[in-house]
């Protein structure tokens, strides 16, 4: 017996883009208001499930989609194309940066798609194979090159730029190895969704099985618990990068914390497909339905107005939870306008769907 998830529009992967944007806005917006210092552990943990969930959303729609829909590589190759322009846009006109250097998670996702619609046809254990070689890549990477503390980034508008440090070696550097998030190991993420894509609707319950529940926890548990133990020594997670002001522990992201992410992604997919029906979740959808317009929105209220007032005074936790609330608010309001405006406006338009949701 199969799931209903390839015939209707699949609530589930809304709401998992709605937790991935709850998660993300505290992720970005905490450090920006208060030290990383105070950001109890938890909260660390917790924001960096939101770049997995991300990415394997994207390889999981990408499967899904090109297997239930008449669509060929040139559409993947395009879509991937306008991710990659809207990374750059964003790093021109938002965080003001010139563009590429960094390579932020936008332009992973360009890449990956394409990519996914390529292997999607494959076997599970080939696809394992590949996230395998992928993971067995980064560890190599990660430890025979020297990962730098912080990305490429060349400010604009604030005097003489200096475009010393933007090389050909420092580009290839941010994509492969020590960007944001470098294909090594990020893109194993995307196949891993394209695994997902195949496995979930052939599920009577989704992911609410126990045998995927016990086996999500388990990926969680040893991936997670063995960055603590590899990657502590006088405090949890201090061997290591700290990007300020983002609290992630995923600089490097080690093979050991993409089997956590794997994990996390499964265990979230799980308690989705077991309480999807809910009420709870509605805001959270109405988020997700419009997932790559709260990501920008988000960014921009963070660059313009978030940063400039605070302007490196960092303040009490408690402020930064209320900045956090206050944000999130704003998001949920603008989601349901775009939602409202979606329901008046009726488009195929390309552009329409890919910025507003389909």
């Amino acid at each position: 017996m199969k799931a209903n998830y390839v015939h209707k529009r699949d609530t589930g992967i809304d709401i998992l883009r709605g937790i991935a944007i709850l998660i993300m806005l505290g992720a970005n917006v905490l450090g920006y208001v208060t030290s990383c210092d105070l950001h109890p552990l938890w909260f660390n943990i917790l924001s960096s499930i939101a770049a997995p969930l991300f990415i394997m959303l994207s390889g999981y729609m990408a499967a899904h989609n090109a297997a239930g829909k008449n669509r060929g590589l040139n559409y993947y190759l395009i879509r991937g194309g306008m991710l990659l322009l809207t990374g750059i846009l964003v790093d021109a006109f938002i965080w003001r940066i010139i563009p590429g250097a960094s390579f932020d998670v936008l332009y992973l996702i360009g890449l990956s798609l394409p990519l996914i619609y390529i292997i999607r046809k494959e076997s599970l254990k080939t696809r394992a194979v590949y996230m395998g070689l992928v993971l067995l890549i980064a560890f190599a990477l990660q430890r025979l090159c020297p990962y730098a503390e912080y990305p490429v980034e060349i400010e604009y508008g604030t005097g003489r730029v200096d475009l010393s440090e933007y090389t050909a070696v420092n580009a290839l550097r941010g994509i492969f190895l020590d960007g944001w998030f470098p294909v090594f190991p990020w893109i194993a993420m995307a196949v891993a969704g394209s695994i997902f894509a195949s496995i979930r609707p052939r599920m009577a319950k989704g992911f609410a099985d126990r045998r995927i529940v016990l086996s999500g926890a388990v990926a969680m548990i040893a991936g997670f618990a063995g960055v603590y133990i590899f990657y502590s020594a006088e405090a949890p997670f201090d061997l290591l990068m700290h990007r300020d002001p983002y609290g992630e522990i995923f600089y490097p992201a080690t093979p050991l914390f993409i089997m956590g992410g794997m994990g996390a992604c499964i265990l979230l997919t799980a308690l989705v497909d077991a309480t999807r029906n809910s009420r709870l979740w509605t805001p959270l959808t109405i988020m997700g339905q419009a997932s790559l317009f709260n990501y920008i929105l988000h960014l921009a209220i963070i660059s313009y107005l978030i940063y400039p007032a605070f302007d490196g005074n960092k303040q009490p936790l408690s402020t930064g939870w209320l900045v956090y609330a206050a944000l999130t608010a704003v998001c949920l309001a603008a989601s349901l306008g775009v939602s409202a405006m979606k329901k008046k406006v009726k488009s195929k338009n390309f552009y329409y769907k890919f910025y507003f949701g389909g």
